[in-house]
């Protein structure tokens, strides 16, 4: 007999939603094996740490002023840094300037230095002793820890500990994007001065102040950490914004819409054309959006997205008839996960989904094009 042989249809009363989903079922990104250049950007732009760049800029310098930025952004500072700078601290950076409030932060917590004559040089290009010098501040280490020769010093301990590993650049040396990757990342991965001389775990690492942990190859966790402070599906409405989904400023946001680098305009926009959902992360400030314009297959990057429109049934299998173990929505079916209790529940005899209710869902498809269910919304 066939497994959907028997079907079931539920009538009832569906349950009123504001647009938070019922379940939480999925991490909307890809999840990273290993630790390419591509997969480390993409940790460190969902992190915040760095702001999104194309690959032309792989090779490209970076400013004192911008790794200042991402300076702050990698410590503890990162929440409650001010959009607008009230004091001019360097004569060479206007208080006006988008980065003088880090650049203040990072030069008052001692991890960057300035020059004579109250500047600070923020179009010059980072060099790797300059790096060296802020990363093992994060760390932990001060100028206690180094004699004679610091700066020599302090970029030996950064190649002991592995903090410039796969930079392969002289003391004196610019820092290129590309670098700027290698080094945050390395950063995270990276004991505290407290613990270096204890075996790498994830509560050892400095990852493990921003909430990251280790994967089981010695790398981060990627998955793990943004799912934990993850926060929806919520439905965007036509008409809608943004900001009244999110718990932070949409100015400080980095937005995602189907797998791809976006903004808050664009997904807004998409909203006004077909069915738009969002996840949230606050800790990262980071707004994940996906649409029916969106694909889901195995080899996309996007892995979700989302469908809109009538619930023509509810399917059961013919040895079960208490547990869904699909849906139909205007045609196409979507699998309900065995391990997905709460979907199933939503979907039972006891949940309060009604058939030809509008719904929207985010789904996943897998390698056999198999689509399921992660969760649903009233649309």
């Amino acid at each position: 007999m066939s497994r959907y042989s028997y079907k079931h249809y539920l009538y009832g009363t569906i349950a009123v939603f504001t647009g938070a989903a019922s379940v939480i079922a999925a991490m909307p990104m890809t999840s990273y094996a290993g630790s390419t250049l591509e997969q480390r950007k993409k940790i460190l732009v969902s992190s915040n740490i760095m702001e999104n760049f194309d690959v032309t800029l792989n090779s490209q310098p970076v400013s004192r002023a911008t790794f200042a930025r991402m300076l702050v952004r990698a410590s503890s500072y990162n929440n409650s840094v001010a959009a607008v700078s009230n004091v001019s601290v360097f004569n060479d950076v206007p208080a006006t300037d988008d980065n003088a409030a880090f650049i203040r932060i990072a030069a008052e917590k001692g991890w960057m230095s300035a020059f004579l004559g109250g500047q600070f040089k923020p179009t010059q290009a980072v060099r790797l002793f300059e790096a060296a010098k802020a990363g093992l501040s994060l760390l932990g280490y001060t100028d206690a820890d180094f004699t004679g020769n610091q700066i020599a010093n302090r970029v030996a301990k950064a190649q002991a500990i592995g903090l410039t590993d796969d930079i392969g650049k002289g003391q004196n040396d610019v820092l290129t994007y590309q670098d700027c990757v290698n080094f945050f990342y390395n950063l995270l991965l990276t004991n505290t001065s407290s613990n270096e001389n204890k075996t790498k775990t994830s509560q050892t690492i400095y990852g493990s102040l921003l909430g990251f942990n280790l994967s089981g190859d010695n790398e981060l966790n990627a998955m793990d950490t943004l799912s934990s402070n993850l926060k929806g599906p919520y439905l965007l409405k036509k008409g809608h914004h943004v900001s009244g989904l999110i718990p932070f400023s949409k100015n400080s946001a980095s937005c995602f819409l189907n797998g791809a680098t976006s903004s808050i305009d664009e997904i807004e926009s998409e909203a006004e054309n077909c069915a738009t959902v969002i996840y949230y992360n606050s800790s990262t400030k980071t707004v994940y959006a996906y649409s029916e314009t969106g694909t889901s297959t195995s080899s996309s990057s996007t892995q979700m997205a989302v469908a809109s429109g009538n619930l023509d049934a509810i399917y059961y299998s013919s040895s079960d008839i208490m547990t869904p173990t699909s849906i139909e929505v205007d045609g196409t079916e979507y699998t309900i996960s065995s391990t997905d209790s709460g979907m199933q529940y939503a979907f039972s005899v006891y949940g309060s989904v009604e058939v030809n209710d509008t719904i929207t869902i985010v789904y996943q498809t897998d390698t056999q094009g198999n689509r399921t269910v992660l969760a649903y919304l009233n649309s």
